[in-house]
């Protein structure tokens, strides 16, 4: 063996151990469970576009990251095998990117002191777990009640995120904090405040691993795509409405692994809000009633992404291809999928 091929040997020899001690292997083309087939002659040809890489004996900042990393990890990976299926198509977007701390929000419309106190106190309060309690008695306003429920309303619509975990507890002129389980119902009120934090923080370890995963150097259009197949792996429609009244939807989606259309919406907005593309949640009507989605900006103008209509058991298979199932859809195809938009949000 001459000396350029005993240093290549030698050289691929460090590539193949290198590669075994830091990346965990996508699951290959002909692995795939049968309720996610996917084309293998398209899986062959990209099967190394998109990579994701796992740690042999990674460390974490704390047991629910490990945990969290546990739940999610083996959908991230599903996600990036269906990734690679999916071909040039003609009908790619560029999505825009959001700078979402610059969207308007409902407390700038707020004038009214007391209105903006109360706002500022539920909202400072409730990030921190803490005690806050309010008397009409104690302020001499004729409508004390008005005042409260106009910076409640408006804290519902700048962080949405509170309601995963405190709500507003009423009584006679008395107004003060209430926290439950996320997952769990609004009236289902507990002190056990380390056990709700925990739960919580599991919840965003889990949107953290999602994001931290994801494969590098993708376009927006490809993260959208990655965003769609890890809800749609994840989860399963709620054909029971178990979790209809959940007071916070994308929890349902991510965590509790079912959820009706708005956790299909709120969780893909979640994910895009984190990597600052711009989403919105759409509500509306479809032939088969009320229904939620979501759109995104791109240059050409909105598109809209509908993950609940795309989930089905033959995931991988709609996608195949290039093939478009209910994600991308222009004005003009959600027009003719019967689709009518009420309220963007």
């Amino acid at each position: 063996m001459n000396r350029k091929n005993i240093c290549m040997t030698l050289l691929l020899m460090c590539v193949f151990i290198f590669s075994s001690c830091t990346m965990d292997t996508i699951v290959p083309a002909d692995s795939i469970s049968e309720t996610s087939p996917v084309d293998r002659q398209s899986a062959e040809i990209n099967m190394n576009r998109y990579a994701v890489i796992f740690e042999e004996n990674e460390t974490f900042s704390d047991e629910i990251a490990q945990r969290a990393a546990e739940y999610i990890d083996p959908y991230i990976k599903q996600a990036v095998v269906i990734l690679n299926t999916v071909g040039e198509h003609e009908r790619r977007f560029d999505i825009l990117d959001c700078d979402y701390s610059a969207r308007p929000k409902k407390r700038d419309e707020i004038t009214d002191p007391l209105t903006l106190y109360i706002y500022d106190t539920v909202l400072e309060r409730t990030l921190a777990y803490e005690d806050y309690y309010f008397n009409e008695d104690d302020y001499d306003v004729e409508y004390f009640f008005g005042n409260f429920v106009d910076a409640t309303d408006a804290l519902d619509i700048d962080y949405g995120q509170l309601s995963l975990y405190s709500d507003t507890q009423m009584g006679w002129k008395t107004y003060e904090d209430g926290y439950y389980m996320p997952g769990g119902w609004l009236n289902d009120i507990t002190d056990d405040r380390d056990a709700i934090k925990a739960e919580v923080d599991f919840y965003y370890a889990v949107v953290d691993r999602i994001i931290e995963k994801m494969p590098q150097n993708m376009s927006n259009y490809d993260k959208c795509c990655y965003f769609a197949f890890v809800i749609s792996l994840v989860t399963e429609y709620d054909y029971e409405f178990v979790t209809l009244a959940s007071s916070y939807p994308a929890y349902a989606a991510l965590v509790q692994q079912s959820c009706v259309c708005k956790g299909y919406a709120e969780a893909f907005y979640e994910l895009c809000r984190r990597e600052g593309i711009s989403c919105w949640s759409c509500s509306g009507t479809t032939i088969n009633g009320d229904h939620a989605w979501n759109r995104v900006e791109t240059t050409e103008g909105y598109v809209y992404l509908d993950i609940t209509w795309y989930d089905d058991p033959e995931l991988s298979d709609h996608y195949r291809d290039g093939y478009f199932m209910y994600l991308f859809m222009t004005e003009e195809d959600l027009e003719y999928m019967g689709h009518v938009v009420e309220r963007v949000h």
